[in-house]
C-alpha cells in the first residue's frame, strides 16, 4: 500500500484500545538517506489553547481506512509537551 502525505494529513486518528479519538495527523518524520517513515505526530486543534499531541512510532499504526487511522497507543507513543 502506497499512501502520500496529502492523504494521510487531517484524517482523525483514534485509539483502538478505548476508542479515543487523539487528534489529526498533522506531520510525519522519516529517515534520511534511507527514505523510511519512523513516526507519526498526531496533534489537536484547540482554539485560542496552546495545542498538544503524540508522537507515536509507526508499528502503533494498526490500520490506515479511508476517513480514518487506527492505532495502539501503548508505549511506543509519547507525549509532546506543551509549548512553555
Amino acid at each position: 500500500m502506497i499512501v502520500s502525505f496529502s492523504q494521510l494529513k487531517n484524517k482523525k486518528v483514534y485509539n483502538i484500545a478505548d476508542g479515543k479519538n487523539l487528534g489529526n495527523v498533522t506531520d510525519i518524520c522519516f529517515s534520511f538517506p534511507e527514505g523510511k517513515i519512523e513516526k507519526i505526530i498526531v496533534g489537536t486543534k484547540k482554539i485560542f489553547a496552546a495545542s498538544d499531541g503524540y508522537e507515536m512510532n509507526l508499528c502503533c499504526v494498526t490500520k490506515i481506512g479511508d476517513d480514518a487511522i487506527f492505532v495502539n497507543f501503548g508505549a511506543n507513543a509519547e507525549k509532546i509537551p506543551e509549548d512553555e
